[in-house]
């Protein structure tokens, strides 16, 4: 294989990865719409302030997976969404990463496109690319 074929096919399994974990937090963050089992178990564990918590980690994952499959603000969604799964391995599984398994891998996935960006098929690249002919002709 050459070179040229690896790295597309790099750049279509990074994107490929980043539409899926999008799309598995999305499906998460429409528990918003049905949220009381959340916010009950939020008051059970005494977590600080619980309903906006839960709406918050709903809304963020809800919007977040929806940016991340498009590769829109990848790097600040990521972030959030880090901080929300950290929170789930935190009341889930009493801040062990061991046996947060699931929430733990998304936590690193959302790493990764922190680290590495949305990636070249994304609305992030397009974004720079128009943000930075803009500034070319001013």
């Amino acid at each position: 294989m050459t070179l040229i074929k690896l790295e597309t096919l790099r750049i279509f399994g990074m994107t490929l990865i980043r539409i899926f974990a999008g799309y598995l937090i999305f499906r998460y963050g429409r528990e918003l719409f049905n949220i009381e089992g959340l916010l009950d178990f939020l008051k059970k564990e005494n977590i600080p302030f619980p309903v906006f918590t839960g709406y918050a980690a709903k809304i963020i994952e809800l919007v977040g997976g929806i940016f991340l499959i498009l590769g829109l603000f990848t790097r600040i969604v990521c972030i959030l969404l880090m901080i929300v799964m950290y929170g789930v391995i935190y009341t889930t599984a009493n801040g062990n990463f061991l046996e947060g398994e699931f929430a733990f891998l998304l936590l690193l996935m959302f790493g990764v496109f922190l680290i590495n960006g949305a990636g070249k098929w994304s609305l992030d690249r397009l974004l720079m690319a128009w943000w930075r002919r803009k500034k070319e002709r001013a």
